[in-house]
């Protein structure tokens, strides 16, 4: 009978049999001690691929598998589960020294309790990601996420997984390390050639050709980005969106111009498409025309190279019209908010300060009186600002964002990425989308460091400081080489079909130009926490002494010197960014504070509520503490917002992977032409590449509305239904 021990004689003596096993997949079988020996020899091949050492052989996996059984036999258990077996084996493999082998035998998963935590939304991370929303599809997410966070730092070389636990170092998005890559910017073109495949190879899901009319380009564009989600970790987003967009438009009506690109911003903020049934985080290049490296070239639509070969010649150039309407039309979308008056989230529009755009057109705007000049589109884009805090501004002014040069975009949370021509030989065939060749931008993967422990150690001294900097740079790149070794595996199998897909060519019937290059994705090193190194290095933060700013730049500088030495040494491109790291900078807070060779270093210098931290330190690690973040002044310091600028700006052309400049307006509602004056000169006078303006709205869901604090702002409807915007708008 199931689940009754038996037993046998030998000579008189009773040896106990072995019960039925309950198998994890579902089934009860009799016990066979030859199914562990080939679960060892196949599961220990594991060792071979991530670590490089030899798995088991036949005679240790025997011996293994006999002492089990014994070990389970001393047991006397009425039942037997797969599941205790192989703790049972994991023991024995620990005992032996084998722990490699342990790491790729063992279970993932989480106890019963911590799961049903997570069905209420309780419990692991649950504050960490705020585009999540509160059902069952997160719940699911997370319950996966836990168990590949874990299964990842099982599979690193352990004293690559200790640094990640011990806060030397975050690796993020660890929940997808080994499946796909981080971030990416597409180039639409891709789609308006080739077409649209959502799965990457039309198996799944039906094929389209290329996009002929413009509200189905707009589709395109939409379902590519929430596509893309499947094959990548971080943010989805186009660069020089309007432009490839525009010849859709052609001579298109304005009214009917704005209803598509209020489409489009509605299915990008209707899709609980992405990750655990959130939105597609997503962003799109805009700018006010066409910039000057396109006019000349040739559109991509309709399946066409439109150069006068494939097809008649029509450049870019031409559609100066459509691309202000369409930014006039994108922006006053926005401007209204959705049906509540509330702002949209996505895509966040990146607005591009140009050289091209600093000085109008005068001939065109003589000729067109009934556009919008560049002037006007920015304006609206100010007004947007000081209404939603939405836009974020992407500077080209400053000579190091080589404007002219090549391609230059921020995208997802201020990671900017770029395309040189001297870089690139394949750089003006793309221009031209010569055999499908585009433009390919992104990361493979993000390693923050947690600047602070590295004054910590250095106690003082300098040459040790950048000593220790560069230490966890180079744990990084060893996190980065794992990585990409591992994510060969899942090219090879076929396991990122969205971004290896190779569309049939409409003019040759062959097989296309990939989609991602993925030999030009970056790698890219995340900065936590200058300001508190600083602090305690010296005693003072960035903007309390010239000591301590002129360390920090130091030790920024050291590190950029450094990832050029490892970009030459490793042949990967290697980034410093300040990355979307709060949560992070929380952690890393909080782990110095557990450590004890730590604790004292990090209350010197930890900001926020340290004493309610220390009350609290055994209980939680939700604590309210934090490092600053990137190459930040502290958020809490008392200087005026043109002091933070002086300190701030000298870090951007430094920090070549992405940095961001907060400009915090509360509840305000600035005048927009004066937020433009005061941005324009930021742009013009200092090396600020990227900013945003944050505003602090409270939104009442019981009357569907804005609030100021004493009673809701509600939404004004038009004669025929339509939205104009919010009554008795907020001024402060």
């Amino acid at each position: 009978m199931a689940g009754i021990t038996r037993q046998t004689t030998l000579d008189g003596i009773a040896i106990p049999s072995m019960p039925p096993v309950r198998t994890s997949d579902g089934h009860i079988l009799e016990w066979d001690r030859d199914r562990i020996v080939k679960q060892i020899l196949k599961e220990t091949r594991l060792v071979e691929i991530f670590y490089g050492f030899d798995g088991a052989d036949e005679e240790t996996a025997q011996e293994i598998a006999r002492e089990v059984e014994d070990r389970i036999k001393k047991l006397n258990l009425r039942t037997l589960s797969g599941p205790l077996i192989r703790e049972i084996m994991n023991i024995i493999l620990i005992e032996r020294g084998r722990i490699q082998w342990r790491n790729v035998c063992t279970r993932v998963g989480t106890p019963v309790y911590d799961a049903h935590q997570i069905d209420v939304g309780r419990g692991f991370e649950a504050k960490d990601n705020a585009n999540l929303q509160e059902n069952a599809e997160t719940s699911h997410k997370k319950k996966a996420d836990k168990i590949s966070k874990e299964q990842y730092l099982l599979q690193l070389p352990p004293h690559l997984a200790d640094r990640h636990l011990c806060g030397d170092i975050h690796i993020h998005d660890l929940e997808y390390f080994g499946t796909r890559p981080f971030c990416q910017d597409w180039d639409l073109r891709y789609f308006f050639y080739y077409g649209l495949m959502p799965d990457g190879n039309g198996t799944k899901a039906s094929v389209a050709g290329p996009a002929n009319r413009a509200e189905v380009a707009v589709l395109h564009a939409v379902k590519a980005l929430g596509s893309a989600q499947t094959n990548f970790a971080g943010g989805q987003g186009y660069y020089n969106f309007l432009t490839f967009l525009a010849p859709y438009f052609a001579n298109m009506p304005y009214e009917e111009m704005k209803q598509l690109m209020q489409m489009f911003v509605y299915e990008m903020t209707q899709m609980m498409v992405a990750r655990g049934g959130q939105l597609v985080f997503s962003s799109v290049q805009l700018s006010p025309g066409v910039p000057k490296l396109w006019k000349d070239k040739p559109c991509v639509y309709k399946g066409k190279v439109w150069n006068g070969k494939e097809a008649p010649l029509q450049t870019y150039g031409a559609c100066e019209r459509e691309v202000r309407l369409l930014f006039k039309a994108l922006m006053e979308v926005m401007l209204v908010g959705d049906y509540w008056g509330k702002p949209f989230n996505f895509p966040k529009p990146e607005i591009s300060i140009e050289p091209d755009f600093m000085h109008e057109d005068e001939e065109f705007n003589k000729a067109h009186p009934d556009l919008p000049t560049y002037e006007d589109l920015y304006l609206l884009t100010f007004e947007l600002a000081s209404k939603f805090g939405t836009p974020y501004y992407d500077n080209q002014l400053p000579a190091y964002r080589g404007a002219g040069e090549g391609i230059s975009c921020y995208q997802c949370c201020a990671y900017q990425f770029s395309t040189m021509a001297d870089q690139d030989a394949d750089f003006d065939k793309k221009l031209y989308f010569e055999d499908g060749m585009h433009f390919s931008m992104g990361s493979w993967g993000v390693v923050s460091l947690n600047c602070p422990r590295a004054s910590y150690k250095a106690h003082g001294d300098e040459e040790r400081l950048f000593a220790e900097l560069r230490s966890m740079m180079d744990t990084a790149v060893e996190v980065f080489k794992i990585k990409l070794r591992w994510m060969e595996h899942i090219k090879k199998s076929n396991r990122m079909p969205f971004a290896m897909q190779r569309p049939r060519d409409p003019k040759t019937s062959e097989r296309g130009a990939m989609a991602v290059d993925f030999d030009g994705l970056v790698y890219t090193i995340g900065i936590v926490g200058l300001n508190e190194l600083v602090q305690h290095f010296t005693g003072h933060q960035l903007h309390e002494s010239d000591d301590a700013f002129r360390l920090g730049v130091l030790a920024m500088t050291e590190m950029e010197l450094y990832s050029q030495e490892l970009t030459r040494k490793h042949g990967m491109t290697i980034a410093l960014a300040r990355t979307p790291a709060e949560t992070t900078g929380q952690r890393f807070a909080v782990a110095d504070l557990l450590r004890r060779e730590f604790h004292e270093g990090a209350k010197q210098v930890i900001k926020g509520n340290l004493e309610v931290a220390l009350s609290r330190l055994g209980d939680t690690r939700d604590l309210p503490i934090y490092y600053t973040n990137g190459t930040h002044v502290a958020p809490g310091a008392d200087i005026t917002l043109a002091r933070r600028a002086e300190i701030e700006h000298v870090f951007f052309p430094i920090v070549d992977g992405g940095n961001i400049f907060h400009i915090w307006l509360g509840e305000a509602r600035p005048d927009p032409r004066g937020l433009m004056d005061m941005a324009m000169k930021l742009c013009r006078s200092t090396q600020i590449g990227y900013f945003a303006f944050t505003r602090d709205l409270t939104v009442c869901l019981h009357q569907f509305s804005e609030w100021d604090g004493k009673h809701a702002h509600v939404p004004v409807k038009e004669p025929g239904g339509t939205q104009s915007g919010i009554q008795a708008p907020i001024h402060v």
